[in-house]
């Protein structure tokens, strides 16, 4: 918190999305955590703002009513890659709908790979009064194994305008994988009459395996050994897409994809997220995770209070605003806050233009030296402000 910033004490998460109201922006993401009733009212018994139970569909895809063994691996940093088939079919469901539909806070994701399936679905459970479904067809194990449709046209705009041609009244929101057209992919999906646009899925797929006993061992059961890759080290290219298309695009964006943190949820809104799905962070939280999702509400308001916002929508697309659409030539000169400094030297070690910040002798007792920037060496590259732990250096005027 900067000394100009005024706290607030009252703070308000709420998110006006598709006509509906929800009590703050964070929603579990579809997935294992969600693939039971048991499992779905756990999380509808916490605070966040939407539960999306595993993807659903009419039927099983031949040999896909069985996961692979293994299909989940859980990876270091926070990472995870999994090879799952989609849930249970909607028969499983149906029992549930009617009470599921009326909390307000339950979306339903479909597959949108069989369109004459999800048509099926979708007219089943549109009598009901679900706040909005989100049409899968990004699984990213499943289009490496069946055909991306992902960053298929047309089978984007058929499956769009096959369930709004019959009258599906639920508000879709399509929800896409990274690829390099994902803005003209989303742009068709607009067009052709979807309501929201949620990124990104899985990535990929990757592959990876187990070197211990000298030979590579697969870690996953699935033809191909490959697995959808999700969790923090996708977040960067999860919040480019979702500035990218919240400047391109007029429907709502739904941020989804490595999101672990209070700063992840607060840099995907400020990228123009209306809402964010949170699922690998909490998924590797196991039997804690509504624990973890509780805590994430609780540091999104803290947040917001200790920046001196009142209203979540105060700081929706503020990046979309203060990005620059020209580049910085001039190179800018680092400044130190001394007060902040603790002499921990990873500015010095970072740099690589000879002479351009070193460390000095502090006259003071704490910290023993700190760091001195020479204009005349420095580049303005910004890895010193990168580093910096306790951001006490700050990039400020153009170098004379």
């Amino acid at each position: 918190m900067s000394s100009e910033t005024t706290p607030v004490t009252k703070t308000d998460l709420s998110i006006e999305l598709l006509g509906r109201k929800f009590n703050n922006p964070i929603i579990l993401g579809s997935g294992t955590l969600g693939d039971s009733i048991e499992r779905v009212n756990l999380f509808l018994a916490s605070k966040i703002g939407g539960v999306i139970p595993r993807t659903t569909r009419l039927h099983y895809a031949p040999g896909r009513d069985h996961h692979p063994s293994p299909h989940l691996d859980v990876m270091s940093g926070g990472n995870m890659r999994n090879a799952e088939w989609t849930g249970a079919t909607i028969d499983y469901w149906r029992p549930f709908l009617g009470k599921l539909s009326e909390n307000g806070r339950t979306i339903i994701s479909i597959s949108g790979r069989d369109i004459n399936g999800c048509l099926a679905v979708c007219q089943e459970l549109d009598r009901f009064n679900f706040p909005f479904f989100e049409i899968n067809i990004s699984c990213a194990h499943s289009n490496d194994a069946h055909g991306f449709i992902t960053r298929n046209w047309e089978h984007i705009t058929t499956l769009v305008r096959t369930l709004k041609d019959v009258g599906i009244k639920t508000p879709l929101a399509l929800k896409f994988g990274h690829s390099d057209y994902i803005v003209s992919l989303a742009l068709a999906a607009q067009e052709a009459g979807a309501d929201a646009i949620v990124a990104i899925n899985t990535l990929c797929p990757v592959i990876d395996f187990d070197i211990s006993s000298g030979k590579p061992n697969f870690t996953l059961g699935i033809a191909g050994g490959k697995g959808g890759l999700s969790g923090k080290a996708i977040f960067n290219i999860a919040l480019t897409d979702v500035f990218d298309l919240s400047k391109h695009l007029t429907i709502p964006v739904i941020g989804c994809g490595g999101i672990s943190s209070v700063e992840d949820v607060i840099k995907m809104i400020m990228a123009g997220a209306s809402m964010v799905e949170v699922y690998t962070a909490a998924h590797l939280h196991g039997k804690k995770a509504p624990e973890f999702l509780n805590k994430l509400v609780g540091d999104v308001d803290k947040w917001l209070a200790e920046h001196g916002y009142s209203n979540i929508s105060q700081i929706q697309g503020l990046a979309l605003k203060s990005v620059s659409q020209n580049n910085q030539i001039i190179p800018l000169l680092p400044k130190l806050n001394k007060d902040l400094c603790t002499g921990c030297n990873k500015c010095v070690n970072i740099c690589l233009e000879d002479g351009a910040i070193s460390m000095i002798n502090n006259s003071q007792k704490k910290p023993k030296q700190f760091p001195k920037i020479d204009p005349n060496h420095c580049i303005g590259c910004g890895a010193c402000v990168s580093v910096c732990p306790k951001d006490a250096i700050f990039l400020e005027a153009p170098l004379s």
